[in-house]
Order: C-alpha cells, then sequence, then structure tokens
C-alpha cells in the first residue's frame, strides 16, 4: 500500500470524525452502508460483498478475490425539517378547571403551555459524510476488516424560539401567580444534535460458499441541545427548591444549552453469508442493544440520568442472480427503539409538574405536590415516545456492460413516533416512511467508481399539543443524499 494511499485513509478519517453525522435515516440509523449499499436503499445483506459490508454484514467481506481493498465514500446529505403550529394558544380567560358540578373556574395556575403559532423550517440543511473501509486476506479462508462510519444521527437548528409560549412570556416576571416565568430565560435557536460513529474490527471465516464472522464495534455518541429552557424553568427537571422539599435528585442544569457531550460504549455484530444453490444467496446479520456511556450535561433530560444506549438491530436477507447478469434482492430490517428508555418512553404531561393547584382552590395551600411527578432525568421520565421499527427493503441489480453494473432500491417502514408524541419530536422528526434509491459502478481496472443518489419522500405527522388542546403539531421532512465512492 502506497503512501499516497495511507495519506487518503488519515485524512479521510480525521474528515469523519469532525463531520456532523447524518445520514437518510431508518428512525435515526443510517438506512444503509457504503456507495453500493446505499444504491439498494439499505439491501443487500446476502449479497453486498465490498469492504463495507463490514457495516452491513461483516461475513460479506469473506468473498472479496484482492489481497486488501480499501474503499471511500463522501456523501451529500440534505435533510428538510419542519414543524407547524396550527391554532392560536389559549388565552388566559380559558384557563381554568371544572368543578364537579360542571361550572368552569377560571384559575390563572392552570396556565396553557401554548406555542407560538406558525411554521418553523430548521435552517442547518446540508451535511458531508465521509466513510472509510479497509479489509486484508490473511488466508484463502480468513478475511480481516476494518470500518470507520457514521451509523445516524439527529440534527434541528430552529432560528426560533420554539418551546416558548407567547402569552405566558407577555406577563411580567413573576407571573400573576406570584411565581417566576417560565419563558424569561429561553433563548434560541432551538434544537438537538447527535452524532454517533463506529469502529468495528470484523474477522470472516469462509467455509466454501459460505461465510461467518464477527465484529467486535466502539461505539462514540456526542450530542448537545439548546433553547429547552422552558421544561427546566416550569420545574420539570426539579429545581433546587423543589427538589429539597420534594426529595429527588436536583437535574434542574442539566437539560439544555451545556454544549457537546460525549458517550462511548462496546458492542458487536455477528453475520452470516452463503450460497444455497447456484445464484441464490441468505444472509443475516445481528447487533444487541450497546451499553453506552450517560451524557453526564444531559442528566436532566434524558431518562436514566442521560441514557442513550444503542438499541438492538437485526437484518436479514435473500438474493437471487439470474444468467450472472440481473439480481433480484429482499431484506427486513428491525431496530428495538422500544429498549432505550430516553428514546421509547412516552410524554405524559399530569407526571411533568412536581405541584399542581389544589381544586377546589385553598388559599391557605394553593398548590400541592403531585404525587404522579416524575421528574425529566428519572427511569420512568418523559422521552420521545418512539416504537420499534421494521422496515423491507428490496433492490435490483443489472450488469449492462462488461464495466458497468446499474442499481435501484426500495425501501419502507412505518416511521416510529406516535401522534401523540409530537411536542418532544419537533426536535427530532424522524417522520420518513420511504426510501428510494438509484446508484451504478463503473470498473476501472482493479479499482470501481461507484454512485448512489436516495430519496427519502415527504412526510408527515400530527397530533395535538399535550399542554394546549387547543393546538395542533405537525411534522414534516424529506431528505436527499447524494453518495461518491471509490474502490482502491
Amino acid at each position: 500500500m502506497n503512501k499516497l494511499l495511507i495519506m487518503l485513509m488519515a485524512g479521510m478519517l480525521s474528515i469523519l470524525l469532525a463531520a456532523p453525522d447524518a445520514n437518510a435515516t431508518d428512525g435515526y440509523f443510517s438506512n444503509g452502508f457504503g456507495t453500493k449499499n446505499k444504491g439498494f436503499a439499505g439491501a443487500g445483506v446476502a449479497y453486498i460483498k465490498g469492504p463495507f459490508a463490514g457495516a452491513i454484514n461483516p461475513a460479506g467481506i469473506a468473498f472479496l478475490e484482492k489481497k486488501w481493498s480499501v474503499e471511500v465514500s463522501v456523501g451529500l446529505f440534505n435533510p428538510n425539517r419542519k414543524y407547524n403550529v396550527i391554532g392560536a394558544p389559549t388565552t388566559p380567560d380559558k384557563w381554568g378547571y371544572m368543578t364537579p358540578d360542571g361550572n368552569f373556574v377560571n384559575d390563572m395556575r392552570f396556565m396553557a403551555f401554548g406555542l407560538e403559532e406558525g411554521t418553523v423550517e430548521s435552517d442547518k440543511k446540508y451535511f458531508v459524510i465521509p466513510a472509510i473501509a479497509f479489509t486484508y486476506k490473511l488466508a484463502d479462508k480468513h478475511t480481516l476488516g476494518l470500518n470507520f462510519y457514521g451509523n445516524g444521527g439527529m440534527n434541528t437548528t430552529y432560528e426560533a424560539k420554539t418551546y416558548y409560549s407567547p402569552i405566558i412570556g407577555s406577563f411580567d416576571d413573576p407571573l400573576p401567580t406570584g411565581d417566576p416565568n417560565p419563558m424569561a430565560n429561553v433563548t434560541q435557536p432551538t434544537g438537538v444534535n447527535l452524532q454517533q460513529m463506529f469502529l468495528s474490527v470484523s474477522y470472516a471465516f469462509q467455509m466454501g460458499n459460505h461465510s461467518i464472522a464477527v465484529s467486535p464495534v466502539f461505539a462514540y455518541q456526542s450530542f448537545e441541545a439548546q433553547g429547552l429552557q422552558a421544561f427546566r424553568d416550569m420545574g420539570m427537571a426539579g429545581s433546587p427548591q423543589l427538589t429539597q422539599m420534594l426529595g429527588t435528585p436536583n437535574r434542574f442544569d442539566y437539560v439544555t444549552n451545556n454544549g457537546k457531550d460525549n458517550s462511548t460504549g462496546f458492542g458487536v455484530r455477528i453475520g452470516y453469508q452463503g450460497e444455497i444453490i447456484e445464484g441464490l444467496r441468505l444472509g443475516a446479520s445481528f447487533q444487541p442493544k450497546i451499553k453506552m456511556s450517560k451524557f453526564d450535561k444531559y442528566a436532566g433530560l434524558f431518562a436514566e440520568e442521560g441514557g442513550f444506549d444503542i438499541p438492538t438491530n437485526w437484518q436479514a436477507g435473500v438474493s437471487y442472480t439470474i444468467a450472472e447478469k440481473y439480481t433480484i434482492l429482499f431484506d427486513v430490517k428491525q431496530i428495538m427503539y422500544s429498549q432505550v428508555k430516553s428514546l421509547s418512553n412516552p410524554m405524559v404531561p399530569q407526571e411533568m409538574m412536581p405541584m399542581v393547584p389544589t381544586v377546589p382552590a385553598d388559599p391557605q395551600m394553593p398548590f400541592a405536590p403531585n404525587e404522579q411527578w416524575v421528574p425529566l432525568g428519572d427511569e420512568n421520565a418523559a422521552g420521545f415516545g418512539w416504537q420499534d421499527m421494521m422496515i423491507f427493503k428490496v433492490g435490483f441489480e443489472a450488469v449492462v456492460a462488461e464495466e458497468w453494473q446499474v442499481r435501484a432500491g426500495y425501501s419502507y417502514g412505518d416511521q416510529p413516533i406516535p401522534e401523540t408524541e409530537v411536542m418532544f419530536n419537533i426536535m427530532a422528526p424522524a417522520v420518513n416512511n420511504s426510501h428510494i434509491s438509484l446508484g451504478f459502478t463503473k470498473e476501472i481496472k482493479d479499482h470501481a467508481l461507484n454512485f448512489a443518489v436516495t430519496h427519502a419522500l415527504n412526510n408527515k405527522i400530527s397530533g395535538t399539543n399535550p399542554f394546549d388542546p387547543a393546538q395542533t403539531i405537525e411534522l414534516e421532512m424529506n431528505q436527499w443524499e447524494f453518495e461518491l465512492g471509490f474502490r482502491f
């Protein structure tokens, strides 16, 4: 391997470590790994044999003929995210409660957290995403692989005070109730940035037309949140005074605007790939949940005091090649988001307030501790409410000339966000169901040039603002990704 190639790998690695992490996504997981796999919309667990096979199914690296191979790719990712708040926030004359005999009592203590009406688009729309893969054949049956790749991510940057009530914010500080105004310190922009990077080392053992493999995986995450002061200052994370009164951990300062925090963990991916009869191949890979260290700076935002593990995921598929020219692929992929409490716990408004007004009103004790209160950061605290995803992928490849292959793919999986969970998911509107991909490979002697384009079709969901039922929140997103890769 010459010095130029070594310098190229070192340069690509440094870019990868510094780059924002985002890809066309299944939830927040990447839709595919490597340019060929992305040309199939992520299908190919039974078919992909290049260096990037280590990321989707490490057993695929066993079938390379060259002694060593390096593949680099650079993608341009364009996610378009926005939210729309429909309906004016509830005004103070409608704040209150109903008595047992059906009469409405206006009470300023029953504030509705209505958001600013209108549409806001996320500002940052373009990301450059590099990746690197390397394989080396130790002997006829033994192959090593090394992969640096982004697993996925979430990023939103709204140039607005998103979690901000224009009505509550219009009051003086303190509020008419005598309490501090929870909107007084809300900043902009609003958003989150979750980045994930994997380093995997694969070993594959070939047995005729079959291969099994194992990949120890090192996972790195970084996270930052901005503009979420309303959830902190409303006491949802537990202010020092409230935590002392109620005997709960003080996570008041660990909700938002604490800069980037890092998290690491170790896991493993195992895989199988083999040809059952001529042209018919099967493949499967499995990665158990990776236990990650906690985001300590956001212990008052994520459940389990900053926990954000990487959920179990698996993929299985079949491919069939006809006359060595046409290949059809079908894959099934599952991501078990329900295993991670910070992702899957639902938002229950009545559990998020530490104190509740007494009903009927008691001038001597206007507020009482909320027996249902679950502070943010607690094991069972509010999260994004994500559900497990089951994704179906189909692909097709044709050899149209001796040195050319073209491919296409389609992926479908119900997006993970229920209509009841739109409030928190303004930060992470991963609502895409369908991806369409096209790609090609041009063989150049012992090398290859790969290209893929993926479009995540526009999708939207809407649901009621849980803190102000007069409003509807609509989340919307579509994505484009263009990737160019070269195999040395």
